[in-house]
């Protein structure tokens, strides 16, 4: 087994947490000997995850010692700064650098923008022990707005494994904002044929409505899209599942369907008053526009993550100067 009871482990998202225990679920786990690391993240003890011990390569990264770490940091300045005079070396490894984002991500432009850098990899940066991390979020921006300068097609950088006995195979996705437009590259690359279904008469979902343009821009977006359909990506718009789309249509002729229409609808807290006229969920505020009249209004917006922040600047900025924002 990889990681033992005690180990401490970094997690995408949740970041460093420790392994309390190795345990089965339930009997038919043990009866299927699958086995689960039981984690508490160190920011939180009072929350428990539960890994599968057959995923976990793909999941978890074993964190360093302290004693590594430290014995690391002191490298640092023996190590010679990857810089060079010549130009024409320094574009190349630009596109080296976009080579190698285009192996596992096709969205390098919005993540580098949008992404809670701090709590994933930035955050687990060990450079950041001792001086700052490698700012990881900005790097990758970067280097996605230079291949868009340097009209660098993602199909020429993306890894091509056509696969022939894949080729004749057909899949539709419904929905084409991030899951949608990440699956349908990687299964175009594989020599499959994709279409997606969108009901709106764009592609991006939450990128386009669920996120102001203060930011991200639209134009990368717009961008990320184009790169992604030169791949021979097939769209159609207006078709929305459950009106004009049935999936008992879908499955006659497609081989596989993706399902990946978003998460529309705000969380609810289970506090009284939530459902009256005036109070609004985040993401219904920001996708479908449906602010009232702020004009000498007093807003409240209830929570301090992404979607708040998100809320109390649109707000700020559609508001008259006599309203006030509190959060």
């Amino acid at each position: 087994m990889k990681y033992e009871i005690g180990d401490f482990v970094s997690k995408p998202v949740t970041g460093i947490c420790k392994i309390e225990n190795i345990l089965y679920l339930n009997p038919q786990d043990e009866k299927n000997d699958k086995l689960y690391y039981l984690m508490k993240p160190v920011e939180d003890e009072k929350e428990k995850i539960y890994v599968p011990v057959s995923s976990s390569d793909s999941r978890l990264r074993l964190c360093l010692t302290k004693e590594e770490a430290w014995n690391l940091i002191k490298r640092i300045p023996d190590i010679p700064t990857a810089w060079t005079n010549n130009e024409k070396m320094r574009e190349q490894n630009y596109k080296e650098a976009y080579k190698i984002l285009c192996q596992t991500t096709v969205l390098p432009g919005v993540c580098g923008r949008v992404c809670p850098h701090m709590k994933q990899c930035q955050g687990s940066c060990v450079r950041g022990i001792k001086g700052e991390p490698v700012n990881i979020g900005d790097l990758e921006a970067f280097v996605f707005d230079k291949a868009i300068e340097e009209n660098l097609k993602l199909k020429d950088y993306m890894p091509q494994k056509i696969n022939e006995e894949l080729k004749s195979k057909k899949v539709a996705i419904i929905g084409g904002g991030p899951a949608g437009l990440t699956c349908s590259a990687f299964l175009a690359k594989e020599g499959i044929q994709v279409t997606i279904f969108e009901k709106y008469n764009y592609l991006g979902g939450i990128l386009v409505h669920g996120i102001p343009n203060f930011r991200l821009d639209k134009k990368v977006v717009e961008n990320t899209v184009k790169q992604i359909l030169d791949l021979g990506v097939q769209v159609k718009y207006g078709m929305e599942l459950g009106k004009n789309l049935k999936l008992e249509e879908l499955e006659n002729q497609f081989d596989a369907i993706f399902l990946c229409i978003g998460a529309n609808k705000s969380g609810k807290m289970g506090v009284e008053g939530e459902s009256l006229k005036g109070v609004f969920g985040g993401n219904e505020l920001l996708e479908f526009n449906t602010h009232p009249n702020y004009t000498g209004k007093i807003v409240s917006v209830i929570g301090g993550g992404n979607v708040a922040m998100d809320c109390a600047r649109t707000i700020k900025k559609l508001r008259s100067k006599t309203s006030k924002c509190h959060i």
